[in-house]
């Protein structure tokens, strides 16, 4: 039996041997260079517009590439006639992605078209990609229009090439003179208070760039007046006009339907007070006004009393600051309709004794926050313990769920037992922090959002943040958030502005930032 399996043994190395020898016979020789005759045409082109009437082309650079041509067209991919730009751009000699700009007609289709040329082959096929610019801009300061209530102040490049204005409604064409087009700057007059304008700048015919914006409504509240006063002397469903000034206002119950409207939300009048509701008010609206604590109020709106029944608040372009607490409060019976805050800067609120919107009892139907800033303090952001439609986006937070205290339970708590809970397009920066080995400040702790409430995250984005993904939360992509620096101006001193171009591509964060 030995001898037998050892015949066999021999014989079948020998064949695996023959079988080895004629594989490796077969086997290509590994190509360690490619030789073409043509170049490779650019890969991954995309254009995108930026400021309007700029087009930005990039790809993937190739290190071979001696020479990039690129051309642009005023068509859409037919590439007839003359290019109306030609550029040569020398390679980079490294992998990477290639950046050119090309500054443009506005409201125009374009095509451009990239190849790549290498020394001693022919040159590539064209990558081609089209792209239409958005309408021109030169006005300046369009998101802070100084309107009064006959005229308007505006100004724009100094020295661009313009001949007119035409404004509406009216369609009245006003000539530019000489000396406003190399100032850049003109008043027009003659305008109806409280009217929303468009203008729009011309050269020629030639469309350079439009701006709106409202006249003033006149004033029919001053720094002068006991507005507490006005309030309760007011109508239902009044609409008060506040000039700019400080006024001390107190801890105001608002008994009845009322707007409260700075006059020029460039220039916000100054509430030392909190509102609170204590029966049946259909609608509250404030709006342009800048309402300041001074540490001597726990919170901006306060509906704990029982017999408080709100239908709507309407926060809109306001500033909230100096509470020591809460934003929103109701620790017991009150009841909430839908609460709305838009376009607004919350910020120094240190939270020690309270959450940001702080719901422990009562009723509420929905809270809608968007592109609204909020930063430097608040303890747990929100605190929902009934159930309620929740929805935060467009929103940027700064330094928030920072205090250190252990009812610090980071920023979404529904814990009500049913509704819903939506962040989208939200930007966290510089949050939570490590409280002498506690990590606080987290997107929400274990167990702080009930089985019934359904959720729905998309698009965040956060940057050097403490503790936000521990908890309910592990994983970034939980609640559909990317780590990115948004490369803010000047935050220390409330500037927010984005410099990160992907996340103003991406349109994170409060819209008043990306520009």
């Amino acid at each position: 039996m030995y001898i037998k399996l050892g015949k066999f043994t021999g014989v079948l190395l020998l064949a695996l041997t023959s079988m080895l020898v004629a594989c490796e016979d077969d086997i290509d020789p590994v190509i360690e260079e490619l030789s073409t005759s043509r170049a490779f045409a650019p890969v991954g082109l995309e254009a995108r517009v930026r400021n309007q009437v700029d087009i930005e082309l990039s790809w993937s650079s190739d290190p071979g590439v001696d020479e990039y041509i690129v051309e642009f067209f005023q068509d859409s991919l037919r590439f007839s006639g003359d290019p109306i730009a030609t550029v040569s751009l020398e390679g980079s000699g490294t992998s990477g992605t290639i950046i050119y700009t090309e500054t443009l007609a506005g409201e125009t289709n374009y095509s451009a078209r990239v190849k790549a040329v290498v020394d001693g082959i022919e040159e590539s096929k064209w990558a081609t990609v089209t792209a239409k610019t958005n309408s021109e801009q030169i006005f300046t300061s369009i998101n802070n229009i100084q309107a009064e209530d006959t005229f308007v102040a505006l100004s724009w490049v100094a020295g661009s090439e313009v001949t007119s204005f035409l404004i509406q409604p009216g369609n009245l064409f006003v000539q530019i003179s000489d000396a406003q087009k190399a100032a850049g700057q003109a008043t027009i007059e003659g305008l109806s208070g409280a009217t929303a304008y468009t203008v729009t700048i011309y050269n020629g015919t030639s469309k350079r760039g439009s701006v709106s914006f409202s006249t003033l409504k006149q004033a029919n509240v001053s720094p002068l007046d006991d507005l507490s006063a006005v309030i309760d002397a007011a109508e239902e469903g009044a609409t008060l006009i506040l000039a700019s000034g400080s006024y001390v206002l107190g801890a105001k119950e608002i008994t009845k339907s009322i707007t409260l409207e700075g006059q020029k939300s460039y220039d916000m009048p100054i509430i030392d007070g909190q509102l609170s509701c204590g029966s049946a008010v259909s609608s509250i609206t404030v709006r342009y006004l800048d309402f300041q604590g001074g540490g001597n109020y726990g919170q901006f709106f306060d509906t704990s009393a029982g017999a408080c029944d709100l239908g709507t608040l309407n926060i809109d372009g306001c500033n909230i600051s100096g509470f020591s607490n809460n934003i929103i409060y109701n620790n017991s019976g009150g009841t909430y309709g839908d609460i709305t805050i838009t376009n607004s800067y919350i910020y120094d609120i240190p939270g020690g004794g309270g959450d940001g919107f702080d719901v422990r009892g009562g009723a509420v139907g929905s809270l809608t926050v968007e592109n609204t800033t909020i930063s430097n303090g608040v303890r747990t952001l929100l605190r929902m313990q009934v159930p309620a439609n929740v929805t935060f986006s467009n929103c940027t937070f700064y330094k928030v769920c920072v205090v250190a205290s252990g009812n610090n339970r980071g920023f979404f708590r529904m814990s009500g037992g049913g509704g819903s809970l939506e962040v989208s397009n939200c930007l966290f920066v510089e949050t939570g922090l490590d409280d002498n080995g506690t990590i606080r400040g987290n997107w929400s702790r274990a167990g702080d959002i009930s089985p019934e409430v359904s959720t729905d995250y998309a698009s965040n984005y956060y940057f050097n943040t403490i503790g936000l993904f521990e908890g309910e939360y592990l994983d970034p992509s939980e609640v559909s958030a990317t780590e990115a620096d948004p490369g803010f101006e000047d935050p220390e001193n409330a500037d927010f502005t984005i410099t990160n171009q992907l996340l103003i591509d991406e349109q994170i964060g409060d819209a008043r930032w990306w520009f």
